[in-house]
């Protein structure tokens, strides 16, 4: 059983005690004997007195400051050592030499009120200890300190009583008394140890580290009387020593719990509270304040030696899906991991997290040319380069890089972490790239602000639109769905296409409040063309990272349709790969939306990572094919292996497949030899209106 450090000096300090007691009874033919009575009475009150307050200082901590944490232990121990200490009181009052001296015989009334004394620690440690600790009410305090004191008063008095009857304690009865009581108080303490060793067997705090500590030491003193043979010898001088000490070791248990032990407490409060001020608890690295006030104090530095300082700033891309696909959890495992390699990887720079998932790198005086900065930023661009492990996968992730120089890009904190930050924002445009500031990328920054406030307005005004693209049987020619696509006509820029502002909306939050809208124009609109007389078609929707984890997101489809008045079955859900990696959350999202009605497809298939395993799990209707494999299809190369591989799998399970990006016939012929049912793509028609596409629809049934 391994010991902590506070047992292992326990242990150390009760052996030492022992050791001290058998190394002066070995000596003890060579360093006993009497002292000249004046000497022994200052040094034996002295010792006592001090005995008297530590009692006393027990009693008042007792009384200060246990009021929140008083329990049994506590109190009655305090109570305990009052009493303790009036008996020592008057042991000193009445030794011989002293102004209250009594003689009883053949014993002196000093004498009964030592062994009350001892006694009363004696037996009152033990009563004390053998029950279970608990909280009382500090009401409590007043009856047991005033009846512990009143006791020992009423004691003391009947033994002023006994003066003049000298035959009392004569011959016999003296020596049965000093025996007696002297065995009792080491079978007392003998036992007490025991008690308390037995009742925290299992865990020892440090109060009762230390009681234990003073009562090896009152047991050693009583054994030390035990073995005197006179009054002024060097053994009872030794055996109040051994007492004293044995009350040092009660006082420092008292004041551990009541003092040390709350100070120690509040100071690691404390400390946690400033290491929590200047760093990140996720991470443990320096947080936004601490990296001000260190560049701050870097740019004073620069300045007196006309050196430069660079600041970089980093996040992870796509780190939004990543937290939706796999959850928060899992997100903070993978800053801890990225926090972790920026550490260990890059110890000349100081690094930081500024919130999120961005970190901010401080590189201070930094050479004149640009190229050392250069290589550190491709340094630090390559530690991604090798995957995450985390669990028993691999995870691959990137990082975009935005780097801001002292004095040319800002001569303020401020100044340069803004600067930075736009650097960042333009090397995001990109993924996977660094880039240092340009004052022309605050023009592009405050583009994207202002967008970013449009699309806020815009979502309130509706300047949203769809635009309209078929899907066609490849076996019938038949236009059997269309896939509805979002544009926003911006009072100002014009029909702006999705890839300019559906980034942004998943950035922000907002791609929830438009997916809702996309939805509901496009089973509006569907209804519509039903009711006009078209035939009816399937509307393909596609379905965010963001709109897939929504609450309630079946309930929310199911509100949609119902307002609409379009039936389940003609609504196709696009999901992407991507969506599927927490496969649990999945098959449990895609099943609520199957009871629906509705259809689920996976869209660009084959660029993502989902396994066949977990593929067969989830509810799906279809595939379809990302444009990217169906471009060089002719070409006969590995994408048209692929097509052909994932048409095969398809039908073996029982899946249909859309082939997307279509746009002449060498692939519609190719598509057709490989059994691939459905095709999409400018070959047909670009997206269109719902107008343009009604027209469309209708002459091109007219002219087929």
């Amino acid at each position: 059983m391994s010991l902590n450090r506070a047992e292992k000096i326990t242990m150390g300090t009760s052996i030492a005690a022992i050791l001290s007691f058998v190394l002066l009874r070995a000596l003890h033919g060579g360093l006993h004997g009497p002292l000249p009575p004046r000497a022994y009475l200052f040094l034996h009150s002295g010792m006592e007195l001090s005995g008297f307050a530590v009692c006393f200082s027990m009693l008042v901590l007792g009384w200060l400051f246990f009021v929140n944490s008083l329990t049994k232990h506590r109190l009655y121990t305090a109570a305990l050592f009052g009493a303790v200490g009036v008996f020592d009181l008057l042991h000193v009052l009445t030794y011989p030499g002293m102004p209250f001296f009594r003689p009883l015989g053949d014993l002196t009334l000093s004498e009964l009120f030592t062994m009350s004394a001892q006694l009363a620690g004696a037996a009152g440690l033990c009563l004390v200890f053998r029950r279970s600790d608990a909280l009382v009410p500090a009401a409590r305090r007043l009856p047991a300190f005033a009846a512990a004191v009143a006791l020992a008063c009423m004691a003391s008095g009947s033994y002023f009583l006994l003066d003049g009857q000298a035959g009392l304690f004569a011959g016999r009865s003296a020596t049965a008394l000093r025996i007696g009581a002297q065995s009792l108080i080491a079978f007392g303490y003998l036992g007490t140890i025991v008690l308390v060793l037995y009742r925290n067997r299992a865990e020892r705090p440090q109060t009762v580290l230390t009681i234990l500590q003073s009562l090896v030491f009152f047991l050693l003193s009583d054994l030390q009387f035990m073995l005197s043979f006179g009054q002024y010898d060097s053994d009872m001088l030794i055996g109040h020593a051994y007492k004293l000490a044995g009350y040092y070791f009660l006082l420092k248990g008292v004041y551990y719990v009541t003092v040390e032990e709350p100070y120690r407490q509040y100071k690691r409060t404390e400390s946690r509270i400033h290491f929590l001020a200047y760093h990140d608890e996720l991470t443990g690295l320096s947080n936004r304040r601490l990296l001000k006030e260190q560049l701050h104090e870097e740019l004073q530095r620069a300045q007196q030696t006309n050196g430069r300082v660079a600041v970089f700033l980093l996040d992870i891309d796509r780190f939004k899906t990543i937290n939706d696909a796999l959850g928060h959890s899992f997100g903070d495992q993978m800053l801890q991991a990225v926090s972790e390699r920026l550490r260990h990887a890059a110890p000349a720079m100081r690094v930081y997290r500024m919130g999120g998932d961005e970190f901010a790198m401080l590189l201070p005086c930094a050479e004149s040319g640009g190229e050392p900065v250069e290589r550190q930023a491709k340094s630090i661009m390559g530690l991604f380069d090798a995957p995450f492990v985390l669990g028993e996968a691999e995870y691959h992730v990137t990082i975009s890089l935005g780097i801001s120089f002292y004095p040319q890009d800002g001569d303020s904190v401020e100044a340069l972490l803004k600067n930075a930050d736009t650097a960042l924002y333009s090397a995001k445009a990109h993924r996977n790239e660094y880039s240092s500031y340009a004052p022309e990328m605050n023009r592009k920054a405050h583009d994207r602000l202002r967008l970013e406030s449009d699309l806020r307005c815009a979502i309130d005004e509706e300047q949203f639109s769809l635009a309209y693209q078929p899907l066609v049987n490849l076996r019938s020619n038949q236009v059997v769905g269309v896939e509805a696509l979002v544009r926003w006509q911006h009072p100002k820029r014009g029909l702006l296409p999705p890839g300019e502002f559906i980034p942004l909306t998943e950035e922000n939050g907002l791609i929830l409040q438009l997916g809702e809208w996309v939805i509901g124009a496009a089973c509006r609109q569907n209804k519509a063309w039903q009711d006009a007389g078209l035939p009816p078609m399937m509307m393909s929707v596609n379905l965010s990272m963001r709109q897939f984890r929504q609450h309630q997101l079946a309930e929310r489809i199911k509100a949609i349709l119902e307002q609409s008045g379009m039936p389940p079955n003609y609504l196709e859900l696009e999901i992407t790969e991507s969506m599927t990696s927490d496969v649990e959350f999945a098959a449990d999202t895609l099943a609520s939306l199957k009871e629906l009605g509705v259809q689920i497809s996976i869209d660009d298939f084959g660029t993502g990572y989902s396994s066949l395993s977990s593929l067969k799990r989830f509810p799906i209707d279809k595939l379809k094919i990302d444009r990217c494999f169906v471009n060089d299809l002719t070409q006969g190369g590995s994408d048209a292996a692929i097509v052909a591989t994932i048409t095969s799998m398809a039908k073996n399970l029982k899946l249909k497949v859309t082939a997307e990006g279509v746009e002449n016939d060498e692939q519609i012929k190719f598509l057709r030899e490989r059994d691939c049912e459905e095709a999409q793509g400018y070959y047909y028609t670009q997206p269109i209106p719902a107008n343009l596409f009604e027209n469309w629809f209708r002459h091109r049934s007219q002219t087929a």
